[in-house]
């Protein structure tokens, strides 16, 4: 009876989960805020932030384009996709965070920090340890941050090499009627519209203790473009921000 008691108690106390979408119309030029107080409240990036730190890993010549193997040291990991040679390709596919640790020791923090200063990303601090500063730790950004960033990366605009933006673009796209991350291959809003190319980055993280998960990216086809945050805080569910993806995406004829 106690332990029922505490469990309806904890459950009453647990805040809901906080969702905010935004989709940016580039035909359109007009910016959907669902809802838009969420919306500029910043967190951890979490897996987010492989999009910069690939951009500048590779505009800074520390990883030899989207090949370059860098070996599994055999050292624990939570995830079976992890348990492998990765090259930067298939690293941003499964979302491994050891990789892009091995990428955050190579640039050191000086270029670290110049690079999220030249990008404006967020609240540009590198101040946590260098090899998890945006793993629910000193780096913070909203979704309307990172709509402002997604923009600036998908219109050429940041200040990297054309070729380093190519590279990460092109690994960002997703399998047909799919969205991968470290967890496998997961439906989207299944089937799509013929012609629609998906640009997508998972991310999961904590922020004051409460699980943050994130689907960022772009939808393309015919000539048209979207550019779409997705985040939810407070859920269990890792997949949670796929699913709110997924339903606006969908209704509002994204996807």
């Amino acid at each position: 009876m106690i332990q029922a008691v505490a469990l309806l108690l904890a459950a009453v106390a647990a805040p809901e989960p906080e969702s905010c979408f935004v989709l940016y119309d580039e035909k359109e030029d007009r910016v959907l805020r669902e809802p838009a107080e969420a919306c500029s409240l910043p967190t951890t990036p979490a897996s987010t932030f492989k999009i910069p730190h690939a951009l500048a890993a590779l505009d800074a010549g520390v990883v030899d384009g989207p090949h370059e193997v860098l070996a599994y040291d055999g050292a624990p990991v939570s995830l079976e996709r992890w348990k492998r040679d990765h090259d930067l390709a298939s690293a941003m596919r499964d979302s491994v965070v050891w990789y892009f640790q091995r990428l955050a020791e190579r640039l050191g923090i000086e270029r670290e920090r110049k690079y999220l200063k030249a990008f404006a990303y967020g609240n540009q601090d590198a101040s946590g340890p260098l090899t998890s500063f945006w793993l629910g730790d000193s780096l913070q950004i909203s979704p309307d941050e990172q709509l402002d960033f997604l923009r600036r990366f998908f219109d050429g605009q940041l200040p990297v090499r054309e070729e380093s933006a190519r590279v990460v673009r092109d690994i960002l796209v997703q399998p047909e009627g799919h969205v991968v991350n470290a967890l496998g291959e997961h439906p989207l809003a299944a089937p799509w519209p013929e012609g629609t190319i998906l640009y997508a980055k998972t991310g999961s993280g904590e922020a004051e203790g409460r699980p943050v998960r994130w689907l960022v990216g772009r939808v393309e086809r015919g000539g048209h473009g979207w550019i779409f945050v997705s985040r939810v805080v407070g859920s269990d569910d890792p997949l949670a921000a796929v699913a709110l993806a997924a339903n606006r995406l969908r209704a509002l004829g994204a996807l």
